[in-house]
């Protein structure tokens, strides 16, 4: 299983074999049941996280206790603040598994070590996190840009039956809109096919 975080890695650039060692040495397996956290708002993180299989959503709750969700994390992607870990910060996001997700785990320690051993593997790293902060930037600028139904067919487009494996209620937090306007999305999108 510590292989599959290599080969993600590998896709862009060649891990020398020395540096996949140490790799594969660092992370650490973990399971999270449906419900379960990795990480707490205003907490400070213990771990980032490479997923195996399974989702993750990152949300902040505001005063009045409703969830905003920043969004999911999938299988072959990465649940991880390097800032907040690095930098023992705390949490902006709570990040909470929606189904049985199995994880590669990962330290500020274990991020340390891959800096100062593994070269190639670290600016690989850190080109993935300056990417996804890109893309979650992209991501809040289009979902205000587009309409709730729009943004909707686009996480389907994206993540084909994702509505099979996400409760709606979490993918209406995710657009903004109330359970209800998404049922009424879907109640259209079905009349129109």
């Amino acid at each position: 299983m510590p292989n599959r975080i290599v080969d993600f890695l590998s896709r862009t650039q060649t891990i020398p074999t020395t540096e996949a060692e140490i790799l594969t040495s660092l992370v650490k397996p973990m399971t999270l049941i449906k419900g379960e956290y990795l990480n707490f708002e205003d907490k400070i993180p213990k771990h980032g996280a490479f997923i195996i299989s399974g989702i993750l959503r990152e949300f902040y709750t505001d005063a009045k206790g409703v969830d905003y969700i920043r969004r999911f994390a999938y299988e072959n992607w990465w649940m991880v603040d390097l800032y907040e870990l690095l930098q023992n910060k705390p949490a902006l996001c709570s990040v909470q598994a929606l189904e049985k997700t199995e994880l590669l785990t990962f330290t500020k320690e274990d991020c340390w070590v891959l800096m100062e051993k593994c070269p190639v593997a670290s600016k690989v790293l850190e080109e993935i996190s300056a990417a996804e902060k890109y893309s979650l930037a992209k991501k809040e600028k289009q979902k205000r840009s587009l309409s709730a139904q729009e943004n909707y067919e686009y996480l389907l487009k994206l993540h084909p039956s994702i509505d099979k494996r996400i409760p709606l209620f979490h993918i209406a937090s995710y657009l903004n809109i109330k359970p209800e306007s998404l049922s009424r999305i879907r109640k259209q999108m079905s009349l129109t096919k």
